[in-house]
């Protein structure tokens, strides 16, 4: 038996040594053969079960940074060794899961890229679309997106399903002209097939006069004005038939769609899906947080664009606070204390109190009447203390939501209630004594918050015992409440809540006492001074604040209201030039297309300019600022600043990186251009395989001038460089006649 257990406690500690190692595999197995070789220790069975819970949680940890890294390979690994130590584990088959669908977006996405390059966008988007459908948190799927919308801005194109071979523009002049000779026309001018519904009149008639219209357009608009629909049917056949609710019943498409939903609520998602949208075959799971909706593809789409806007995650805040109470005390006890009376009796010390006779009062003298005289002490007592209290609690809250901080004690308080039959009942009752911190974050657009503060300070000044025994206490307290509205980063001190206290006491012989140095020979005195002072620091960080869509996702065509459209011709890309020179350049830069008429490339490969010389004053100055030093794999933000001397209306910018080494992830607009409560906009479009911005921020109205931030641009850092700049190769402020700003470059080194 002493043989078997030291043989036992030596496979218990190589198992431990194992465990140490990060052999969590082997080290489990020894431990779990220890365990059945012991059944009645209990350590050994603990032990067991202690180490198993401890290596799965290191290997999910670790699964779950690499798979956060892109190392899908390595954190399939850890989730298999994780699955060989427990089989079975829904948490590690359920991560599996997810790295096989981050593989297989990876794929597509790569397949994505290739297609937007070809100029295939329209597949572009049914792929990134369903990518996004399962995970609408990836990042280079949401980054594929505003690629493909920036191209199709670009490119001025609309995104029905035909083919781009029968977009051309056409003149149609008819009058009065059956409108399935209208469709004949057309269908031999372009090869589009026509196949009419059985129910179209014979005798309709149609009159139209269009210039340089596109073809799909033009149908549209002949169908609009005889009452008629279309549905595509194939690349190059299309129906047509009567715009009655039946025919639209009948020929319309529907399509099921799912939205899982992150943040907002499926029933407020639905309710303005049926106020917009008119749709009523909407389902909600609310346990799922999960809305299914059956609709037409267009109402599908916007749909998607709808819960998009809603589907954001809520405003978080981190609140740094900070408060200070400073105390400061000063005591001076100093004279002599001398006896303030002479006491006299008949008893000698020592004895009881004895009642005496009348009698023997005859007898007393000197030596039967004893005097007690209290001895005389000296006070030479002089204190000064400094203290400072500090608490400084970091507290991380929603918008709207309430959240308190008590740093102290909770003092009982006993209340007792007796009845006229001698029951007596105690009742304890808390009471919080301390620092008491409640705050109500609110944030706004333009990473502002409002915070509702509500500070308690309070303090056990003295005990007092009640007539019947009970205990309470004297509480003194300081409040401060208020309400105040901070930018991101901004502190804010409150100050002022002090209390002082001066006591000065004074004792000694009667006479004497009053009277200047005699008063420290007969007397004493002592001086007590307290001041306190509480101060609050407060700044606000958000972590999470109001996402800011750009034009495009805050306004858009969606039919009329008997006919919903989904995909609709885009606005083309506001960066127009501000000056007629720059009106001749991008004319002389764009390329005829197939039908003769001119296209402007979707983004020209503009060189740095050449330096010139500016004046020694510019009115605009435009410089960065960013980190000096990022890891790979981080995520970070470059802003672009502006100092503007003249009011100026619009910028347009042309920003250059390394697409090599940075990868946009979302760009927003700075406060610059809205400052004073005005309306501006941003216009934006990304290059990643040629590593340019182009944006243009625009301010609706009057212009504006001063400091601000123009441009917010968030950046991943992919590789390592030394150098990573980020240039503005050229901007031109509006009006005209201010001319070029004066810039700078940015450099980060990313290890």
């Amino acid at each position: 038996m002493l043989v078997a257990s030291c043989g036992a406690a030596g496979e218990f500690r190589r198992a431990d040594r194992l465990f140490e190692q990060g052999d969590y595999v082997e080290a489990i197995e020894q431990f779990e053969a220890v365990s059945d070789a012991s059944p009645g220790n209990v350590r050994y069975r603990q032990q067991f079960l202690l180490r198993k819970r401890q290596a799965l949680d290191a290997l999910f940890q670790q699964a779950d940074r690499a798979r956060a890294g892109g190392n899908l390979s390595e954190a399939e690994g850890l989730y298999q060794r994780a699955l060989q130590l427990e089989p079975g584990n829904a948490a590690a088959l359920e991560a599996l899961r997810r790295v096989a669908t981050a593989r297989r977006h990876g794929a597509i996405l790569i397949e994505v890229d290739a297609l937007i390059a070809a100029g295939d966008l329209e597949a572009a988007e049914e792929m990134v679309r369903d990518v996004l459908a399962e995970d609408p948190n990836n990042l280079r799927a949401q980054n594929s997106s505003e690629r493909i919308r920036a191209a199709n801005a670009a490119k001025d194109r609309t995104a029905d399903s035909l083919e781009d071979r029968f977009r051309k523009p056409v003149t149609l002049e008819f009058s009065d002209v059956p409108v399935r000779v209208a469709f004949e026309v057309l269908s031999k001018a372009s090869g589009i097939n026509f196949v009419y519904d059985q129910d179209i009149r014979p005798d309709l008639k149609v009159s139209v006069f269009l210039r340089e219209t596109p073809l799909d357009e033009a149908i549209r608009l002949i169908g609009l004005s005889t009452q008629l629909e279309t549905r595509v049917l194939n690349a190059n056949s299309m129906m047509v038939f009567p715009n009655t609710p039946q025919k639209i019943a009948d020929y319309r498409q529907l399509n099921i769609r799912s939205f899982y939903l992150a943040n907002a609520e499926a029933k407020t998602v639905a309710e303005t899906l049926r106020t917009i949208l008119k749709s009523e075959n909407i389902v909600v799971d609310e346990k799922l947080n999960m809305l299914m909706m059956r609709d037409s593809p267009d109402a599908i789409r916007l749909a998607e664009r709808l819960v998009a806007l809603q589907d954001i995650g809520e405003p978080e805040v981190m609140l740094d606070v900070e408060v200070l109470e400073i105390k400061r005390s000063k005591l001076l006890d100093m004279g002599i204390s001398l006896p303030s009376e002479i006491g006299f009796s008949v008893v000698a010390p020592g004895q009881a109190n004895t009642a005496l006779p009348i009698s023997e009062l005859r007898r007393l003298n000197s030596d039967t009447i004893y005097a007690s005289v209290p001895s005389a002490t000296v006070r030479l007592h002089d204190e000064r203390s400094d203290a400072r209290i500090l608490a400084n609690p970091k507290i991380r809250v929603k918008s709207g939501e309430e959240a308190s901080v008590l740093i102290g004690d909770r003092v009982p308080v006993i209340t007792s209630t007796s009845t006229s039959t001698g029951f007596v009942s105690e009742t304890v009752n808390y009471v919080d004594v301390g620092l008491k911190l409640e705050v109500e974050p609110h944030v706004y657009a333009g990473d502002e918050v409002s915070i509702r503060i509500n500070l308690e300070v309070s303090n056990l000044v003295r005990e007092i015992v009640t007539r019947s025994g009970t205990l309470s206490y004297q509480i003194g307290t300081r409040n401060a409440q208020t309400v105040l509205r901070l930018k991101d980063g901004e502190t804010q001190i409150l100050a002022g809540l002090i209390n002082k206290e001066d006591r000065q006491v004074a004792n000694g012989w009667p006479g004497i006492s009053r009277f200047p140095i005699l008063n420290r020979i007969f007397g004493s005195q002592k001086n007590d001074r307290q001041d306190t002072e509480i101060v609050l620091s407060i700044r606000p960080r958000l972590i999470r604040g109001i996402r800011h869509a750009d034009l495009g996702e805050l306004e858009f065509e969606s039919g009329t209201a008997t006919h919903l459209r989904g995909r609709t011709s885009v606005a083309a890309f506001a960066g127009a030039p501000s000056s007629e020179s720059d009106d001749q350049e991008a004319t002389s830069e764009a390329a005829p297309d197939a039908t003769g008429a001119a296209v402007p490339s979707a983004l020209p490969d503009v060189p740095p300019s050449p330096a010139i010389p500016l004046p020694e004053a510019p009115n605009v100055l435009l410089d960065w600022t960013a980190p000096p030093e990022v890891r790979v794999g981080e995520q970070f933000t470059a802003v672009l600043n502006v100092s503007a001397l003249q009011a100026i209306e619009q910028i347009p910018l042309l920003i250059g990186f390394d697409p090599k080494v940075l990868q946009v992830v979302g760009i927003e607009e700075g406060m610059f251009m809205s400052q004073g409560g005005g309306q501006s906009s941003l216009a934006q479009q990304v290059n990643l395989s040629d590593g340019k911005i182009m944006a243009t921020a625009t301010r609706q109205g009057s212009a504006v001038s001063g400091q601000g931030s123009l441009l917010q641009i968030t950046f991943k850092a992919m590789a390592a460089s030394d150098k990573a700049e980020v240039k503005l190769l050229s901007a031109t402020p509006g009006p005209g006649q201010i001319g070029p700003a004066r810039t700078s470059n940015v450099a980060i080194r990313i290890r």
